[in-house]
């Protein structure tokens, strides 16, 4: 109970933060026209009565004009208000899921199985929630009708006041339902995440040549079907359950709206009633049936959201907790001495298995440290460790002495910069895709003298020189038709490009920022020739030679034995031990296995 009353705090102030005014003119619109319907009823009752000698025409007629003008002006302007606030809070609910997915410092949400289900179920259904607003101003609305007709019905007679409370019957019917049925699509999400996944193959076009050359379409979309039927199938048989619920809920009132219809009429044969109250009654009871189908589906859906907040409040909390352990000091301005690692040990979160173990090693301030090893080895989990996307299990990382867990963990991203094997492709500009390495260069962009002349160069286009041939990637830009102001990728009309020239891009992005403390190079030269990848190794130690005027430490992680062979430090790991250490000849001359595997691939070009 209490979890739902935190969810029910998270929609309103989803809703109120939209728009306060907004949100306020529509609880009164809502109870307006809540208390118009019953008004009607009650005017038509006043008029049937004064025809019959009782009472005012005038009195009966105002009230059932009234409500009628109000009923419909409240609901012109209640649909134009409505839309507006489900804007602000769709625009809401887009801030809140991007804070959701970046607020923890670390990654470790991306890869646990709970944490993807409920960050799939809060993007899939938060449309679901821009409807907040006019979801608690039905139920608002029932409560307030059901509210009125209770006074109305209590004036003729109070056996009438159990044609109402029949609706909590439905409203219980409804509720059960629903709630088995979001029970059903929690308990299926992993079914709805591989379903995502596998379309996502089916329809990205870079998976266009391997599904066409392996022939795997029908294999891939019975696989789909296969993820569709298991999702489906406890989501079906609790909306049939839900169903039978509600049916039999609403048999029951239908023959208690027909024993309040008999009763009243055995009400005035009697003399104990009016013409008009067996009017009111006839009027009221379709109304108490439609409120109660009303608060049955606002109940629904109610549920629904209910269970949406609640996946958005759990990990809000579980954000805040992991922020806890973010440090507040600020790292140094340069490296003096390095970064060591004492003792680290790693094991993924949900395994037990370690990927590192008791890892000790000193990287020197200003040296050029590369990993190498077979996949799986622990060469980009030390990657991660050292860009504190994770934290150590065992151990600890300590950067001239201080441990990397004191340091706030978005000042020490500012000091370092990285390029990965697996880079993002951003199809802005190519100097938005670069300058995305410094994101406050973005905020000075070049301005073109007339819409038809070449944009004007800047004194900061010479760090984005700098940052573009340290990746290789000159003449990337100068076959581009405007340069760095030239839109790339197709999907939104521009110009593509291959995989070794996007990935000259993202190294250029990691050499855009100026005197970083820690370079991360993650197979730098994976979709490269073994051409481009000599040319690349020039401008790979003039950058380095750059990072070292202030301490910084470039790490590079590569299969290709030719490309760390100028590093100051090789690191060898196997099965998350690191097992050889020193300079190129240094190994060379010991002849163990970085010796061996050196060997073997320089064979292959002889």
């Amino acid at each position: 109970m209490r979890e739902r009353w935190g969810s029910l705090v998270v929609l309103v102030r989803l809703t109120v933060a939209a728009s306060p005014l907004l949100a306020a003119t529509e609880l009164l619109l809502v109870v307006a026209m809540a208390v118009s319907g019953p008004l009607q009823a009650y005017g038509v009752a006043r008029v049937v009565n004064a025809v019959s000698g009782q009472g005012s025409v005038t009195l009966g007629a105002a009230i059932l004009f009234g409500a009628l003008a109000v009923a419909f002006g409240a609901l012109v302007l209640s649909d134009a208000v409505r839309h507006r606030l489900e804007d602000g809070i769709e625009i809401g609910l887009q801030r809140e899921l991007l804070d959701l997915a970046t607020t923890p410092p670390g990654i470790a949400h991306h890869e646990q199985p709970e944490i993807a289900d409920r960050l799939g179920a809060a993007r899939d259904e938060f449309r679901r929630l821009k409807g907040t607003a006019g979801t608690i101003g039905s139920g608002l609305a029932v409560l307030v009708s059901t509210a009125t007709v209770l006074v109305l019905l209590a004036g003729i007679h109070p056996l009438l006041l159990m044609l109402p409370l029949l609706g909590l019957l439905r409203l219980w019917a409804t509720a059960s339902g629903a709630r088995q049925f979001r029970h059903a699509i929690t308990a299926t999400m992993e079914y709805n995440r591989r379903q995502a996944s596998l379309l996502d193959i089916v329809s990205d076009p870079g998976h266009g040549l391997e599904v066409r050359a392996f022939g795997v379409r029908g294999l891939l979309t019975d696989k789909i079907a296969e993820q569709f039927r298991s999702q489906n199938g406890p989501r079906w048989q609790a909306i049939r359950q839900g169903k039978l619920l509600e049916i039999a809920a609403r048999v029951l009132f239908g023959l208690a709206y027909g024993g309040a219809i008999v009763f009243v009429l055995w009400l005035a044969r009697a003399g104990r009633a009016t013409p008009g109250d067996v009017v009111m009654v006839l009027l009221l009871a379709p109304q108490t049936d439609q409120a109660a189908q009303r608060l049955s589906d606002s109940v629904r859906v109610f549920i629904g959201l209910l269970d949406v907040a609640g996946h958005i409040q759990w990990l809000r909390r579980y954000g805040d907790e992991q922020v806890a352990w973010a440090g507040s000091d600020e790292p140094p301005t340069a490296l003096r001495s390095g970064i060591e690692l004492q003792n680290v040990s790693f094991a993924y979160p949900g395994t037990a298995h370690p990927v590192l173990r008791e890892l000790n090693v000193h990287l020197p301030a200003g040296s050029t440290v590369a990993l190498v090893g077979d996949n799986g080895a622990g060469k980009t989990t030390v990657v991660k460790l050292l860009a504190r996307l994770y934290d150590p299990t065992g151990g600890a990382i300590l950067v001239d002495g201080t441990d990397l867990r004191t340091i706030d963990h978005q000042a020490w991203r500012h000091r370092i910069s990285a390029g990965f094997q697996d880079f993002v492709r951003y199809e802005y500009t190519a100097r938005e895709a670069i300058g995305l390495g410094e994101p406050t260069r973005l905020h000075k962009p070049s301005h073109a003298s007339s819409p038809t002349a070449p944009p004007a160069r800047t004194d900061d286009d010479a760090g984005y020189d700098v940052a573009i041939d340290a990746g290789d990637a000159r003449a990337v830009i100068d076959r581009l038709p405007d340069g760095l102001d030239t839109r790339l990728g197709r999907r939104f009309g521009g110009t593509d490009l291959s995989g070794g020239q996007w990935q000259r891009l993202a190294l250029a992005r990691a050499f855009l920022r100026e005197r970083p403390l820690l370079v991360l190079l993650d197979e730098p030269a994976a979709a490269l020739d073994p051409e481009s990848e000599h040319a690349l190794l020039d401008r790979f130690n003039a950058a380095s030679a750059a990072t070292r005027a202030s301490g910084g430490i470039t790490l590079l992680v590569s299969h290709r034995l030719s490309t760390v062979r100028m590093a100051d430090l090789i690191l060898v790991f196997d099965n998350g031990e690191l097992t050889e250490s020193g300079s190129h000849d240094e190994l060379m001359a010991t002849g163990g296995p970085y010796a061996e595997l050196f060997a073997l691939q320089a064979s292959a070009y002889q």
